[in-house]
């Protein structure tokens, strides 16, 4: 699609972004499995199906219907880049020792991802000394997300102590015929692959399923209770949500996607554009003041006019707001603002600091997801976010239905 057909569709999406989203359990991917799924193979898993959280897929209004049964005779990881927390691992050396795998495929900016760690984890604490090796594989959705370094502090950020294999050029995303994060795969020792689950939710099944295959390999977990992290519930009031908006223009080449509000965004890629904020709002869709240049695939601000401050602004429907933004080679200070007032204490998220004006703010350097608007309940709000810098990337803003948390 090229701008000009954007453009032409810009009136379909703002009538389109009026509708309540289909909610599904996953942060949507592109892969191309390059005919690399076996017509017939060893392993074949039941799946857990999808369930309602806070991210769309590609397509706002598609529901992620169940795959075929999973069949794949060669289940080695390709491609990896580097291990943290770990040596190389070889699954058919773990098959050999007894292991049970759990293959975890995740990104750093994901928020479906981040929900599912406190599980991930706790996993990790029950079973790891009684068979199972939980293998996070890292498979980026941006370039900035290949880096050893990035994906180190993401680590750390998250109490990931468990290997994590890179796999940044996503070789055995695309080998496993993966389209969302975070995806799962449970291998028995024996190596079949008897769970895979696509999204959030199913963390008793999947407790289940790993203390089952834990079992047939001859471990003895009756010592070891079950699994129980106390997550968040949907909040009781939540009718619908916001979907994920993407910066880049990318993203605004698909049929679901146009999600800038303003024409000027789609007259080129790779434009600087002087915007003006005249108040309109469409659901679904992001309003920028001053200067921006539309990138692949992110926002980048521009020079600020003189006492005045870029911004990028938007309605949502939700409990949270995270971002995912970056300021290259400096650290700024962005704005926050919900209502046209500062971000209260009760409706903060962990990334919101204060400045010595009352100012809500988010210290902002590297790329990474940054934890904005946490409301004690759901409802309907404009979120603004204000700069006076150049060089702040905006990349993309996702919303929760959760009592608590990201």
């Amino acid at each position: 699609m090229n701008f000009l057909l954007a453009r032409n569709l810009f009136g379909i999406a703002s009538a389109t972004a009026l509708i309540s989203v289909v909610l599904v359990a996953a942060c949507s991917g592109t892969s191309d499995s390059g005919g690399q799924l076996a017509a017939a193979g060893r392993s074949s898993a039941d799946v857990l199906p999808p369930t309602a959280t806070a991210t769309p897929p590609g397509n706002e209004f598609a529901i992620v219907g169940q795959p075929e049964r999973f069949q794949l005779e060669d289940l080695s990881l390709v491609g990896i880049d580097d291990w943290i927390n770990s040596t190389p691992l070889d699954l058919d050396q773990l098959a050999d020792d007894n292991k049970v795998v759990l293959l975890d495929f995740w990104t750093y900016t994901c928020v479906n991802c981040v929900r599912t760690f406190p599980y991930l984890n706790a996993w990790h604490d029950a079973y790891a000394d009684t068979g199972l090796v939980i293998i996070g594989i890292h498979s980026p959705e941006f370039e900035f997300e290949k880096s050893l370094a990035n994906v180190q502090v993401a680590a750390d950020r998250y109490d990931i102590e468990y290997p994590v294999a890179l796999d940044s050029d996503k070789k055995t995303w695309d080998k496993y015929g993966n389209h969302f994060w975070p995806s799962k795969y449970l291998i028995s020792a024996s190596g079949e692959v008897v769970l895979r689950h696509f999204g959030e939710c199913g963390y008793d099944e999947f407790d289940l399923a790993i203390r089952a295959a834990l079992e047939k390999a001859g471990n003895d977990v009756t010592g070891i209770e079950r699994v129980d992290v106390i997550g968040p519930d949907r909040s009781d009031s939540a009718h619908t949500i916001t979907r994920e908006l993407y910066g880049g223009y990318s993203n605004s080449y698909l049929s679901d996607g146009l999600y800038a509000g303003q024409d000027a965004y789609y007259a080129a890629p790779d434009t600087v554009v002087d915007y003006a904020d005249d108040g309109t709002r469409r659901h679904g869709q992001f309003y920028l003041h001053g200067q921006w240049t539309n990138k692949e695939s992110s926002l980048v601000s521009g020079q600020p006019s003189s006492g005045m401050q870029s911004h990028v602004a938007f309605d949502f429907f939700a409990t949270s707001v995270n971002a995912v933004l970056s300021a290259p080679g400096e650290t700024q200070q962005v704005v926050v603002e919900i209502d046209g007032a500062p971000v209260a204490v009760d409706q903060a998220g962990p990334d919101i600091t204060w400045d010595s004006s009352g100012n809500s703010v988010l210290t902002v350097s590297d790329a990474m997801l940054y934890q904005i608007i946490e409301l004690p309940e759901f409802g309907k709000h404009e979120l603004r976010l204000k700069t006076n810098s150049e060089g702040l990337a905006f990349y993309t803003v996702t919303f929760g239905v959760n009592e608590f948390g990201p």
